[in-house]
């Protein structure tokens, strides 16, 4: 029987422990191999996966170096959740720098020199496989991440990037097997985590019976360390596509023709599977979010609960169902919020948008509910989520639960109990709920003083979370979420704390004044509703705008202030509410017959307002345009993009302005498209005929102007100021108003 000369000389090394390789020219094997890393400390985990077979041809040997063809056959990476595999075709690889460089890598060879000893001496070819896979880059028109490709392929594929996927020659045994783990220590001696290396080889002989070819030792464990199997379901590979047309209608969001490529694909991908498959509908809600024609509400109707990938779709659907009066699916919606996406962290990754859409929804509906069952029903709900024994949620819901008790309650007794339950977690909105629960003490007829008390601890409550937010930091609350969602209710704890002013100031004639003046105080102001214009608007659903500052002035409050104070607290309902401009002049003139009102109302603005920050633009013709190129006029300005469907939406609103401007003496329409390409506010215009003014941003603007969301309307005013225009009020009442402002 004839052995390969190859595998003698491997087994006479592993016996004789020899170091020097004898191969023969023409000699054919392959090597498969696994390399994993896993890193470890008290906070975070990484792994690193990769198993990797190539072929080897032994071209040479002269002069004690050996001359070999190596062909890279497979690479199997764990990359996040996924893998990248080089087995598969291009067209089913994920728009990814590293799967298509190693795919294309299997596509390629490369000249290897070795010497006796194993050593590698020189790897030639490397700048015809990097030309080779820039090229299918192009082809592909793989998008560029945070690294270029350009200098990524200055690593992959590299002398380094191949010898480490090498070790074989310097080990020349069969198989060879390390498993090794590193502590790493601070200098003080502090263990800050471990790094668990493992390195597997493997030599494949070619004989045809030796394997099948398909199912390697290694090749079988990496298959089975990284679920391969369940990775190629049809389910998970449609899941994978629909991410990757989510990805690909990121990347040319605002383009007219990108919504139509990616729904006739999706078209393409629904007919592999049947319409009432949950799993696949579920599956592409992640995508229609996005499309505006592409039926989101319509599949996620369909959709139960228990199929819904993500919270959003979880909190969408029981605002759907809530809307109708159904609470029947709360709790299932609460379960599956803080058990499947529960993840490593103390909140759920999208707490505030599941409290919200709770307290504004659910909460929203006991608000409205005045029938005891329904009521009693809700009560209900509340006690089984929890009997679900999760703290988080029980604490988020205390509030919601004390005033439903107190909407129930019509004993005496009993309420006065319910008056001493305190609640006040991150999520729990307790400045919302407690003066609501305050309310029906009133309505009740609790005694004063537990109402003076309950008041008392609202207050101080409010001012806690307002100091809390001043500091800084919330315990498990990471300082991103913090800083771009948590800080922004600070308005809102303020509107809480003005509620609770303006009620207590209604419990003793004697301090009626002073408590008004506070709560006209922490009225909230022209910047705070810049600052979060929805998350007032959805407060003053359960407990309504008061003009704090009215019933202040009409109370006699006014006496113990200068006429100027009380003119510049006029100038706050003003900024608000344009239209009592008439009033504040008139009041003006009386305090003062011979004053400057003008120079009066510029200077309050300039107090009050921020002040326009300096810009210069391309217009979409080339055209410069900057601020100052306005200046003694008012400018109504739009901060949208072709991307924003809730922009597109009303754009039409800014067309009909532009067309039949009020006042073209004293007022300028623009547009600023942000996070945009010329390309797509070129073609969205010719598509919709539109012929308004868009400037393109530099993406410092928006910055400068503090916008947080998109659409956001702003007036730029003709003394350096500016305002917010409310989204969805009627633009153009809002500016004839602001118009007759002589400023």
């Amino acid at each position: 029987m004839k052995i390969n000369l190859l595998f003698v000389m491997l087994l006479i090394c592993e016996t004789a422990n020899a170091q020097m390789l004898k191969l023969k020219p023409g000699q054919k094997f392959s090597y498969e191999a696994i390399n994993s890393s896993d890193w470890k400390d008290k906070q975070y985990s990484s792994t690193n996966y990769e198993y990797w077979k190539t072929n080897f041809e032994v071209i040479s040997h002269k002069n004690g170096i050996y001359t070999l063809k190596a062909s890279p056959e497979i690479f199997l990476t764990k990359w996040g959740d996924g893998i990248h595999d080089s087995t598969v075709p291009f067209e089913q690889q994920p728009a990814d720098f590293m799967a298509v460089a190693k795919k294309v890598m299997t596509d390629c060879s490369y000249e290897l020199k070795l010497d006796e000893k194993g050593n590698i001496t020189a790897i030639n070819g490397i700048p015809e496989i990097r030309a080779a896979i820039m090229a299918k880059l192009k082809a592909l028109n793989t998008p560029e991440g945070y690294e270029k490709h350009q200098k990524l392929i200055e690593v992959v594929p590299s002398e380094e990037y191949f010898k480490e996927r090498l070790p074989f020659f310097k080990h020349p045994v069969r198989s060879f097997n390390r498993d090794t783990t590193i502590t790493q220590r601070s200098p003080e001696g502090a263990e800050m985590g471990t790094t668990r290396t493992i390195i597997k080889f493997n030599l494949i002989s070619p004989a045809k019976d030796r394997f099948d070819g398909l199912s390697t030792p290694l090749m079988a464990e990496a298959k089975a360390k990284l679920n391969y199997a369940d990775y190629y379901t049809p389910i998970n590979k449609a899941r994978r596509k629909i991410q990757e047309l989510a990805d690909k209608f990121g990347q040319e969001k605002g383009s007219q023709t990108i919504e139509a490529k990616v729904l006739k694909q999706l078209d393409s991908l629904d007919k592999g599977f049947a319409k009432d498959d949950y799993q696949y509908m579920g599956a592409k809600l992640g995508l229609l979010t996005y499309l505006n024609t592409g039926g989101y509400w319509d599949v996620l109707e369909k959709v139960p609960y228990e199929y819904l990938p993500s919270e959003n779709d979880i909190d969408n659907k029981l605002t759907r169902d809530l809307e109708r009066d159904d609470m029947s699916k709360v709790k299932k919606a609460m379960e599956l919020s803080f058990t499947k996406f529960k993840g490593k962290d103390y909140y759920p990754m999208n707490m505030g948008n599941t409290a919200g859409s709770l307290h504004d929804n659910f909460g929203g509906l006991i608000y409205r509910i005045q029938n005891k069952d329904s009521l009693q029903a809700a009560y209900n709900i509340i006690k089984q989520i929890e009997e679900l024994k999760i703290p988080i949620a029980t604490e988020m819901l205390k509030g919601m639960k004390t005033y439903v008790q107190a909407k129930l309650a019509t004993d005496q007794k009993e309420l006065a109990e319910i008056a001493h339950v305190n609640f006040n977690s991150v999520f729990d909105k307790a400045g919302r709920y407690r003066i609501l629960i305050y309310d029906e003490l009133v309505k009740k007829q609790i005694p004063d003083s537990i109402k003076l008390a309950y008041i008392d601890y609202t207050i101080d409550l409010d001012k806690k979370k307002i100091e809390q937010i001043n500091s800084g930091a919330i315990e498990n609350i990471e300082p991103f979420y913090f800083t771009y969602f948590i800080a922004r209710n600070k308005v809102v704890y303020k509107k809480n704390l003005a509620d609770a002013y303006y009620r207590k100031s209604k419990l003793d004639k004697k301090t009626e004044e002073s408590y008004l003046q506070m709560a006209a105080d922490y009225l909230p102001t022209q910047q705070d509703i810049v600052d979060n214009e929805f998350g007032l608007k959805r407060e003053y659903k359960f407990t309504p705008f008061v003009p704090y500052t009215d019933l202040y002035l009409a109370s006699g409050g006014s006496k113990g202030i200068t006429d100027e104070a009380k003119l510049n607290k006029y100038v706050d309902m003003v900024i608000l509410e344009p239209e009592r401009y008439a009033t504040l002049k008139e009041n003006y003139l009386k305090a003062y017959p011979n004053g400057d009102f003008k120079a009066f109302f510029n200077k309050a603005l300039k107090s009050k307002l921020p002040a326009i920050p300096t810009f210069s633009l391309s217009e979409r013709s080339g055209k410069i345009v900057a601020n100052k190129d306005h200046a003694n006029k008012f400018v109504f300005v739009d901060f949208w993009g072709t991307w924003c469907g809730a922009c597109v939406a009303e754009i039409d609103r800014i067309e009909a302005i532009h067309l039949k401007n009020p006042n073209p003496e004293k007022l300028v329409v623009t547009t600023i498209a942000c996070y945009d390409k010329k390309k797509n506010v070129d073609d969205f215009m010719a598509k919709e005929k539109y012929s308004y003014q868009v400037l393109m941003s530099d993406g410092k603007v928006e910055k400068d102007f503090k916008i947080r969301g998109y659409p956001t309307k702003l007036l730029l005013l003709p003394n350096g100021v500016y305002v917010m225009i409310s989204f969805f009020s009627n633009y153009e009442d809002v500016l004839n108003k602001y118009l007759k402002w002589e400023i």
